[in-house]
């Protein structure tokens, strides 16, 4: 689904009319004529996320252009009709700058293989649905895609839609595992109790609904503004926040869905661990999401890059102060205000440091960021809806900002039926 949105996308954005005639009504069909997948290979074996190092070159024989070479971690290998590839004509600069963006279909007209194999399949540890493969290119035909000198720019731009498909798969296993794990407890008794009567469980579960409520709300918050920016209407300033929320909330949700299905499992005991359930699947389908589309160390330097080229970081603390002003005054709202001035002031010492400061401390300022995005969302729906979701905000920002004391109201306790 991603690789194939990401194709469209590209083909609908930058490929002149004549090449979306030939690939666009395969890669968008619902049955009117034969579907082609997508992809986007990007990945080679010398550069991994260091795209400026691929070496895959395209050479025009008079009539095509023609690739040679290969991709190294190919996704979708084999299933797809036409995949996005990036390549590197001759005299080309080197670095990213140099590389072109090509449109190379799987098969030529008449059926046959476009001068291309898969070397092998990746043995992975899961997502196995999808094929991930080496595939070597012994002059494949490929059409250029828009202007030959911006490729590296499309792509990336697939990359932020692909990183929010990235963060949706998250939510998506986040809220299976949630759900598997409620029903188990929910049906099994331990000492003479239901499980869900020990304030142990009630605790886990309360916090798990809470941060997924969040999350998906904020996730669909940073949609909308993507909206706006993919449809031409946006300013600067929405197309810095935009990369900048697509960056935070993409590390923040990979890392949750590894943390729900790990939670899921405890909450099976045994059970968890054995292949008859779902939650060893779901650990293995969302160990990759922290990996694909970019590791929390990539998208750690594209925050600092974001901080140093455009001073996001003004425009996030702008951003969050405007939509705080909007909310009525209440215990919650004090709780975000304090804690985005204690931000303005980590952000303002961090854009001081040296490089190599920066760029150790920046998954660390990344993680405030998402964390600070989803409390203003938690407000913003307590305030606006109450009831339920004024309780879940409280459980997130108690959560996520430490804030429980020892000896405290257990509030995940006394909100569970509400919550759960």
């Amino acid at each position: 689904m991603t690789l194939t949105l990401a194709t469209a996308y590209l083909l609908d954005h930058y490929a002149d009319e004549e090449l979306k005639a030939k690939f666009l009504p395969h890669v968008c069909s619902t049955g009117e004529v034969e579907l082609y997948e997508g992809a986007t290979f990007l990945t080679e074996r010398q550069g991994g996320s260091d795209v400026g190092a691929n070496i895959l070159e395209a050479r025009f024989d008079g009539t095509n252009y023609r690739l040679y070479g290969e991709k190294y971690f190919a996704s979708n290998a084999g299933m797809c009709g036409v995949a996005m590839v990036l390549a590197r004509m001759p005299d080309a600069p080197k670095g990213s700058k140099g590389l072109t963006l090509f449109a190379v279909p799987w098969r030529k007209e008449d059926g046959s293989l476009n001068h291309l194999r898969i070397r092998r399949l990746k043995d992975k540890l899961g997502v196995r649905a999808v094929p991930s493969g080496e595939v070597e290119f012994d002059g494949s035909i490929a059409y250029v895609v828009g202007d030959p000198t911006k490729g590296i720019y499309y792509m990336l731009e697939a990359l932020n839609l692909s990183r929010i498909c990235n963060g949706i798969a998250s939510v998506g296993i986040m809220r299976r595992a949630f759900l598997e794990s409620k029903y188990y407890v929910s049906n099994r008794e331990a000492f003479g109790q239901r499980l869900t009567n020990y304030p142990m469980i009630q605790d886990s579960l309360a916090k798990m609904a809470a941060k997924l409520h969040v999350e998906v709300a904020t996730m669909f918050d940073l949609i909308q503004l993507y909206d706006v920016v993919t449809r031409g209407q946006g300013t600067e300033r929405d197309i810095i926040m935009n990369r900048l929320n697509i960056a935070i909330m993409k590390k923040e949700t990979a890392e949750q869905s590894i943390h729900f299905a790990h939670e899921a499992i405890e909450l099976h005991g045994g059970n968890g661990y054995i292949e008859d359930f779902v939650t060893p699947r779901l650990l293995r389908d969302a160990q990759v999401l922290t990996v694909w589309e970019g590791t929390a160390n990539i998208l750690a330097l594209e925050v600092i890059r974001l901080f140093k080229k455009y001073n996001a970081h003004h425009l996030f603390i702008d951003e969050m102060n405007q939509r705080l002003n909007k909310v009525r005054d209440s215990k919650l709202k004090q709780i975000v205000v304090e804690k985005l001035g204690q931000l303005e002031g980590d952000l303002e010492s961090f854009v001081s440091l040296d490089e190599a400061t920066q760029t150790f401390e920046g998954k660390g300022i990344a993680q405030q960021l998402a964390w600070m995005y989803e409390s203003v969302v938690a407000v913003e729906w307590a305030n606006r809806y109450g009831g339920k979701y004024e309780k879940l905000a409280e459980i997130y920002l108690e959560d996520t900002w430490k804030l429980r004391k020892l000896g405290d109201p257990m509030k995940t306790v006394l909100y569970f039926d509400d919550v759960v």
